[in-house]
């Protein structure tokens, strides 16, 4: 497999695990399995860090996809 293909895969995979992760802690908070003071702020701050944590996978992952392409691999 060209490493280019593994930078893709390995894109798609991890922001799938944070997605996953983040619809789990979403489920657990709305069911109040977790207690939370303010399940709204709480929902709030997992969207908005599984969402920059996404960005950030996705942006270094495209990086390193385009020079694996650049360099032929």
């Amino acid at each position: 497999m060209k490493k280019s293909t593994r930078a893709l895969l390995g894109l798609v995979l991890l922001d799938l695990i944070v997605l996953g992760g983040a619809w789990y802690m979403v489920a657990q908070t709305r069911s109040r399995a977790w207690n939370s003071n303010d399940p709204a702020a709480s929902i709030g701050m997992i969207t908005t860090g599984a969402g920059a944590l996404v960005g950030f996978i996705s942006v270094v992952l495209l990086l390193a996809f385009i020079m694996h392409r650049r360099a032929g691999n």
